[in-house]
């Protein structure tokens, strides 16, 4: 039952972004030769923890400043956890790389390793979105067996061939997602193209800044004519967008083995820690539909059944945990789903 009320503080004071009793710091980690800077969050007044947990934001261009994740971190140590939310920065910068899967392994075994801020040697993992599905990904890894105890994911993918098709060519799918993944792959499609390149960017902010005021159409009436039409057929017209979305997985072999390695259902085999999916049931990046392919192949483990949990809920958007109260039912399902991720994340 206190996992239960913990969730309720959890989803409070996320939605509240209150700080009250919460100290922040933060460091720097080197990996690999980079320096990544680190935010940490932790109950004042307390030499202890219920447990220690990474929290990996997703695609926005303030990364771990992003206020909407910091709530979310401070709403995870007001539960008493200690918290360390890394800058990942080509993901702020929304590049998708596998280089982010490998620097969430490095930040898991440091941190894991390091007895001062986890003392039984072991961490949770907090993610949205392509992130979540990274970090399922990364925890899976046959290095880090038995350093990972709970997750946490919101609106992670499993199939990513899915994912990118259903964004490209869906009706009613994210233009947001839909402009980082052009914005990402397209010159497999059109070949080099700065022009294009440049006002799928200037969208992207304006999506990720919700701007009054859109850059967009300055750079529009920047570019060449013939671009500025190809721009608005690569937005407006799904039928030429799936075709272009056709052209790149058609023509780009390493395109399709890096789709391979973002792949994360046939990954999932070695993964032993806890796993609540939670997932909008009106999400238009990633379908929720992903997140039960998820629980089929955690369920197919060699392990008991209870180590995952699946939550569909009305309450939430894309990769977001701010909460709407709407309906009793929903708010105890969702609440049940942060419930478990706790009680599986705690020492005790």
């Amino acid at each position: 039952m206190k996992h239960f009320f913990s969730a309720i503080r959890f989803a409070l004071n996320t939605r509240s972004n209150s700080s009250k009793g919460i100290q922040e710091e933060d460091f720097t980690v080197s990996l690999s030769g980079e320096s990544v800077g680190v935010l940490k969050f932790f109950p004042a007044n307390r030499t202890s923890f219920q447990g220690t947990i990474l929290a990996i934001n997703g695609m926005a261009y303030l990364g771990n400043k992003d206020p909407r994740f910091q709530a979310v971190c401070r709403g995870l140590a007001s539960c008493g956890f200690l918290v360390f939310c890394p800058q990942m920065q080509e993901i702020s910068e929304f590049k998708i790389r596998l280089e982010s899967i490998e620097k969430i392994k490095q930040l898991i075994l440091k941190f894991s390793s390091d007895a001062n801020v986890c003392p039984d040697g072991t961490i949770s993992l907090l993610a949205p979105s392509f992130s979540a599905s990274m970090g399922l990904i990364a925890a899976a890894a046959p290095q880090l067996e038995g350093k990972v105890k709970s997750i946490l994911t919101i609106g992670a993918y499993g199939n990513v061939q899915t994912t990118l098709d259903y964004l490209m060519s869906a009706e009613g799918s994210d233009e947001y997602g839909r402009m980082i993944l052009l914005w990402n792959f397209v010159h497999f499609g059109i070949g080099e193209n700065e022009e294009i390149r440049k006002a799928l960017h200037a969208s992207i902010l304006d999506g990720s800044f919700l701007r009054e005021t859109p850059e967009l159409p300055k750079v529009l009436d920047s570019i060449r004519p013939d671009n500025r039409e190809l721009f608005l057929k690569l937005k407006e017209d799904r039928e030429f967008r799936a075709e272009i979305w056709n052209k790149i997985v058609r023509n780009a072999g390493p395109f399709r083995s890096f789709l391979q390695d973002l792949q994360v259902d046939n990954k999932l085999e070695d993964l032993r820690a806890h796993v609540a999916l939670i997932h909008g049931v009106s999400d238009n990046v990633v379908p929720a539909s992903e997140s039960g392919l998820i629980l089929e192949r955690l369920r197919e483990r060699d392990v008991p059944k209870d180590r995952s949990k699946l939550v569909l809920t009305p309450l939430i958007s894309h990769g977001d945990i701010g909460i709407t109260l709407r309906t009793l039912p929903a708010i105890f399902k969702l609440l049940s789903g942060f419930a478990f991720f706790f009680k599986h994340a705690s020492r005790s």
